[in-house]
This record gives C-alpha cells, sequence and structure tokens, in this order.
C-alpha cells in the first residue's frame, strides 16, 4: 500500500488528534530507546499516554502496547517507518 493510501485509510478509521496504539515486539533490551524513537518519530505534541508490556513465555522477548496521542495521521507512518528499521524490533502491528 503506498503512503497516500495508507493516511486515507487511517483517516478514515480514525480520529486525529487523538490517541493512537502501536503494537511493538522487541528483544527485552531495546524497549526503553524504541518507546524514545517513537516519540522523536511522531514529532512535536506527541505524547505517550499509555504503555503495557508482556514478557514472553521464555523472556526472549517483549510485546509491547504504546498508546500515543497524535495530532495526525502523518505521524502513524513516521512512527511505523523509524520503529520498522531499529534493530531488536522483531514485529510492528
Amino acid at each position: 500500500m503506498d503512503r497516500d493510501a495508507a493516511l486515507s485509510l487511517l483517516r478514515s478509521q480514525h480520529d486525529f488528534p487523538g490517541s493512537f496504539e502501536f503494537r511493538v515486539v522487541v528483544l527485552p533490551e531495546v524497549g526503553p530507546s524504541v518507546l524514545a524513537a517513537m516519540l522523536t518519530a511522531a514529532g512535536e505534541g506527541a505524547e505517550i499516554e499509555d504503555v503495557r508490556e508482556r514478557l514472553s513465555r521464555r523472556g526472549t522477548y517483549v510485546a509491547l502496547r504504546i498508546r500515543i496521542a497524535l495530532a495526525d495521521a502523518v505521524q502513524v507512518l513516521d512512527v511505523y517507518e523509524v520503529v520498522q528499521a531499529m534493530e531488536g524490533v522483531k514485529a510492528v502491528m
């Protein structure tokens, strides 16, 4: 899906400004850096509202559910782009 189509879909399904929930599976040691990168990618005015962590059964991965207050759908795609490129990130939803 191209960026314009993704933006259109996001705007049709979510109200902005508003909260958006990201789900990220990471190695435990990169969790804090992922949160920092998400805020930086989202830009000015973005604010983390909630973070929930769940450690995998063997402790190999951490599933993060991060809700961030965002001004626009563009910020959602910016965050996805940055997080997907990070080392130690196994999945982004």
